[in-house]
């Protein structure tokens, strides 16, 4: 039987264990789930299309700012919207100057300052460069024609068909004036059609040597030019080639040897920099891509929706996004570390993105396919 004293000591241990337990428990997880849900919630936006567009009137709309605001209707919470930068969005939270980010990268570096809701869409970096003219444009295909590959070649075909044409007349103006007679100028023209003629294989058959020099020499033109005319043709082909895949970048592969931009603070600034590529920052998208037009810098790389729709709608022929997409990521909305919007964030998130008026949202502002 343990003494009276013995149980008193032991009570007294177990009471101070109690103690310490309840002192040094998580104090986040509790202040979370006591704190209540604030009816007035502090939004921070930026001008990010197609997730954030202030129109001329003030207003704002796009993707992130509708799902936000079919969330705050199911939490029955009011919002004020409050403007930043995009390069001020994680500080504006970090240092409790807003309650929610609603369309932010998730990646391990803003979870390790923040809370992450569940992501809500795909996305990626893309490529964005000098637009290039269509396959089908006439006058690409005449520029093409005119090109500095193709007017040596040109050139010398020229010179070749007259040098050939000449030397032809000459041997045949007495011996077959029918042909090649009609005085000097004619009959050079005469021996220059008949080169020209013989030179693209076409052979009507009007003007023929008959001489036994000028048979020599139809022989050699004729050898020569079927060797002329292949790499007339290889030149051709080269130039078209080279035409179409012109531009310093073509892929991810070409960013380190050239002017590279990208939005500051963004997650396609700190993928290419742990890349070792050299990046100029820019305040915003819309700079980046006009930096291109300008010839500043000759690649942009950012969200590849942000930039398929500043290309769209303001620089529609002059800037083109490439088709490769890398560096995959979600996004998804940010809360303050701790708060007590995380959880009925998540639960009204899953409940507005399971709906039929999420996915024509998606279409509308992301394009069919997303």
């Amino acid at each position: 039987m343990v003494p009276q004293n013995h149980k008193l000591v032991i009570a007294r241990v177990l009471a101070i264990l109690a103690f310490w337990i309840f002192v040094f428990s998580p104090v986040s997880a509790i202040a979370q789930d006591d704190r209540p849900m604030p009816n007035k919630v502090v939004v921070a936006v930026a001008e990010v299309p197609p997730f954030a567009m202030k129109t001329k009137d003030g207003h704002w709309e796009g993707l992130s700012i509708e799902l936000w605001q079919a969330i705050a209707q199911k939490l029955g919470v009011e919002s004020e919207l409050r403007e930043y930068s995009p390069d001020q969005l994680v500080a504006a939270v970090t240092k409790g100057e807003v309650d929610v980010i609603p369309a932010l990268a998730a990646t391990e570096q803003h979870e390790i300052v923040m809370d992450l809701s569940l992501p809500f869409l795909r996305s990626g970096s893309a490529i964005a460069v000098t637009a290039r003219p269509t396959k089908h444009s006439w006058l690409h295909f005449a520029g093409r024609l005119v090109s500095l590959n193709i007017l040596p070649v040109i050139g010398l075909l020229i010179l070749l068909s007259l040098t050939a044409g000449i030397i032809v007349w000459l041997l045949e103006a007495r011996g077959n004036p029918d042909m090649f007679g009609g005085g000097t100028v004619r009959g050079i023209g005469h021996g220059i059609w008949w080169a020209v003629v013989t030179l693209t294989t076409v052979g009507y058959g009007d003007k023929a040597p008959k001489t036994l020099g000028g048979r020599m020499v139809a022989l050699v033109w004729m050898f020569a030019s079927v060797i002329l005319i292949a790499g007339f043709t290889a030149a051709i082909t080269t130039s078209f080639t080279v035409g179409e895949l012109q531009g310093k970048v073509r892929g991810l592969g070409d960013l380190p040897d050239v002017r590279v931009g990208s939005l500051s603070h963004s997650q396609a600034l700190n993928f290419l920099t742990k890349r070792g590529i050299a990046v100029l920052p820019f305040e915003n998208a819309k700079d980046g891509l006009q930096a291109i037009v300008d010839k500043k810098i000759d690649a942009f790389v950012f969200n590849e929706a942000v930039l398929r729709n500043l290309v769209r709608t303001a620089f529609p022929g002059r800037v083109q996004v490439l088709t490769t997409t890398f560096d995959r990521y979600y996004v998804s909305m940010a809360v303050p570390t701790g708060s007590p919007l995380r959880e009925p964030l998540d639960r009204a998130l899953l409940e507005v993105t399971a709906t039929d008026d999420w996915l024509r949202l998606v279409e509308l502002y992301m394009g069919p396919n997303r």
